[in-house]
């Protein structure tokens, strides 16, 4: 009996053994099942995520203006729907003695305690994370510190220089730590951010060329309207001039009329040249750097020529053409005949803009750092100081339109700057609306002296 027993018993822990071997089977097939049903959760939610990042950044391209607003409103969603703590957009900005330099664009998640603005990352990773396993040297060191918190997920991209990081400041934030399964999750939230801020450098660039574009299909249509009108007026006084002049004409001139009309003709030509002249000059110039010819020669004899060229002009508007004494012997190495036609330029622009009774006053001086200063100011009418970068641009003039106060293509002041340049000089306009207009030359030092030598022959007008 008791022999029977041992037999039942023994044979009841045989089945127990097994029972307890199928029931633990059992456990571990429930526990990979709910593995396996929770990596499948997490990776779908890794793809919704991915899906909603993608339509949540086109809608912010739509409102956001500009690049840095579209960064830091990307980092919003992306933080919102990976529930993370922290999360930061770098760029990678290498200097000559740090090549691997990254400089925190945007970040969120920091409250009043600010990202440190740089890091440097030695070899970057294209991806990274950190967990509770994780030994803290490099990379994990650097990252950490980015964001100043001790779990990460990091995403770079070498080819654009952007990387994304996210923190969490434990591991039970999102009910999990980072794992090598979120690769999908961050490199795509980065990869979205790359594509719709690359549309938007992209949209900016267009608008800026198309800007572009308008702004010189209405210069050429300012040039045309321009050029037409002043053509259109000498030529006009050419052929009705020479049509009274023709033999068999109806009109009976006298010898002062015939005279008087070929003076007419004679000036309508020579404004034609000039005009010609003047697109002439502004293109090459504004195409390549003139060729020059450059000689010391006397500031003074150089104004002196240019000014006795416009004296008429200064007679025939009633304004008084003065030229103030200024430095003795100074001496600028220039190309005559080019530097004359600046001063022709601003000295014509400047009787042609003061009223009968008004005054233009030119000077020159060497400035105490060895430059020299030559300036032309006038009582003229004056502009508003928003005003004078157009006056240098070229068919420009402040009244424009074809009922202009004043004739003329607005190219000498273009081309008075392309030249002073072309000398390694500058052009400065200071001018208020009735107050005149002072337009000041400075030319480097390097083509500057004071010579006690007496003054050169004077150029030929």
């Amino acid at each position: 009996m008791t022999e029977l027993r041992a037999l039942d018993i023994a044979k009841l822990e045989r089945e127990l053994a097994y029972y307890r071997r199928e029931c633990n089977d059992l456990g571990a097939r429930l526990l990979r099942l709910q593995e396996e049903q929770s990596q499948a959760f997490r990776e779908a939610r890794r793809s919704r995520t991915v899906a909603k990042l993608i339509r949540e950044a086109h809608r912010l391209s739509d409102l956001c203006a500009t690049p840095e607003e579209l960064g830091a409103s990307m980092l919003e969603v992306i933080v919102e729907n990976t529930l993370c703590d922290r999360a930061a957009f770098v760029r990678r900005e290498p200097s000559p003695t740090t090549p691997d330099l990254f400089r925190v664009t945007h970040a969120v998640g920091f409250g009043s305690d600010a990202p440190a603005e740089f890091a440097n990352v030695p070899a970057a990773p294209p991806f990274f994370l950190t967990t509770a396993r994780s030994v803290i040297e490099s990379p994990a060191y650097e990252l950490t510190g980015i964001l100043r918190m001790p779990y990460v997920l990091w995403a770079y991209d070498r080819a654009s220089g952007h990387a994304l990081i996210l923190g969490n400041h434990s591991e039970a934030n999102v009910s999990r730590p980072f794992e090598t399964g979120d690769q999908e999750l961050v490199e795509g939230a980065l990869s979205v951010y790359i594509d719709v801020l690359a549309r938007k450098q992209a949209e900016i660039e267009l608008r800026i060329a198309k800007a572009t574009a308008e702004e010189a299909s209405a210069l050429r249509a300012r040039f045309i309207a321009t050029l037409s009108h002043e053509l259109r007026t000498p030529l006009n006084a050419i052929i009705g001039f020479s049509d009274m002049m023709l033999p068999g004409s109806t009109y009976r001139l006298t010898d002062h009329q015939q005279s008087e009309y070929a003076q007419q003709i004679n000036e309508s030509g020579r404004l034609l040249l000039e005009l010609i002249n003047d697109i002439l000059d502004y293109s090459s110039i504004a195409k390549v750097a003139p060729q020059l010819s450059l000689v010391w020669c006397r500031a003074e004899t150089l104004i002196g020529a240019s000014v006795r060229e416009l004296a008429a002009l200064a007679i025939q508007n009633d304004v008084r053409l003065e030229v103030k004494r200024g430095e003795p012997g100074l001496e600028i190495r220039v190309d005559q005949l080019r530097f004359r036609q600046v001063l022709n330029n601003l000295l014509s622009n400047a009787v042609k803009f003061t009223g009968s009774g008004g005054s233009v006053t030119v000077t020159a001086r060497q400035r105490p750092d060895g430059a020299a200063e030559l300036q032309v100011r006038d009582t003229g009418v004056g502009m508003r100081p928003e005003d004078i970068p157009r006056a240098l641009e070229p068919f420009q003039q402040i009244d424009g339109g074809h009922a202009r106060s004043f004739p003329g293509t607005g190219l000498g002041l273009p081309i008075a700057k392309g030249l002073v340049e072309a000398h390694g000089g500058t052009m400065r306009i200071v001018s208020a609306p009735g107050e005149g207009t002072a337009v000041t030359i400075l030319l480097p030092e390097g083509v500057v002296r004071v010579g006690d030598i007496p003054p050169a022959a004077e150029p030929q007008a």
